[in-house]
């Protein structure tokens, strides 16, 4: 077993090296959608192309809902593409995912019905598996009954979950997995916030219900990495304050999040949960303390 091991791990070394020493070519860098084979830039005619058909396919029950449930007049349709070395779509791998809530799920067809793409090729006409992250936008009209497709839509914020590239903090390797950045950039933030927040704060604040009670930071790390607020959700004014104390200070990504290559605003949000004592609690805690 030993063996085999050793075996495996210097397999694993040997086509490390390997990759990194030869350059990958390819044939057909891209997949093709139907009608973009004479097409120069085949991306863009992909995202055109799919944008026209996920359109095309949101049946009226869907825009209906879409209509009366978003709270802003844009709405934005997220996929993440993992195509197979023949050009199909992996459905369990894909994710769809829509800016309004509770509508996801409902989106799930569309992936199921994606038309079959001609697959990205190697140097030697072999088919490789690939992915590739898309975001289509919607525009309500004034009467709030049309849905109409915006063309050559840019989101203004993307989730983690369709990152290419997560951000790289101070401290995170840059070349790791986006798992193991993911994990690093919580740990530098929550390691922020324990060294950071005014905890002593919650003792002069009357009036917060006992139990846990929770601060919701919500920000954006935008395309030169710089950290930004847009909201912050807390059970009192002087938490929300604190709150927002706290995001002015966080230390900036040293690269941004990526998408298709590309640097776009990366939306975020950390929970800070504390809890208040009851009062007699409040009075033994005290006690513990004179003795």
């Amino acid at each position: 077993m030993k063996k085999f091991l050793i075996c495996i791990l210097c397999l694993g070394y040997c086509l490390a090296n390997f990759s990194q020493q030869k350059e990958l070519k390819y044939n057909r860098p891209f997949v093709i959608f139907e009608g973009c084979e004479e097409i120069e830039d085949k991306e863009k005619c992909f995202d055109e192309k799919s944008s026209l058909y996920v359109f095309e396919s949101l049946n009226d029950s869907l825009r209906t809902k879409l209509i009366q449930k978003s709270k802003k007049d844009t709405i934005t349709i997220s996929v993440r593409y993992c195509f197979d070395e023949d050009g199909s779509i992996l459905i369990k791998e894909s994710n769809i995912s829509s800016s309004v809530d509770s509508t996801s799920k409902d989106l799930k067809y569309i992936l199921s019905k994606f038309p079959q793409t001609k697959p990205v090729l190697d140097e030697f006409d072999h088919g490789v598996a690939t992915y590739h992250t898309a975001f289509y936008g919607f525009k309500i009209d004034s009467t709030r009954t049309i849905l109409e497709a915006i063309p050559n839509f840019e989101p203004s914020e993307v989730s983690l979950q369709f990152l290419g590239e997560f951000p790289v903090f101070d401290g995170c390797p840059k070349n790791a997995e986006n798992d193991e950045l993911r994990k690093c950039m919580n740990q530098k933030l929550m390691h922020y916030i324990q060294k950071n927040f005014r905890s002593d704060m919650i003792l002069s604040i009357t009036g917060l219900p006992e139990g846990i009670n929770s601060i919701f930071l919500f920000f954006k790390i935008d395309k030169e990495g710089n950290i930004k607020a847009t909201n912050v959700r807390a059970p009192h004014h002087l938490l929300r304050e604190e709150g927002y104390r706290l995001i002015e200070n966080m230390p900036n990504a040293k690269s941004p999040g990526t998408v298709n290559g590309k640097a776009v605003d990366v939306s975020y949000f950390l929970p800070i949960k504390f809890v208040v004592e009851a009062k007699s609690q409040q009075k033994k805690s005290r006690r513990k303390r004179k003795s």
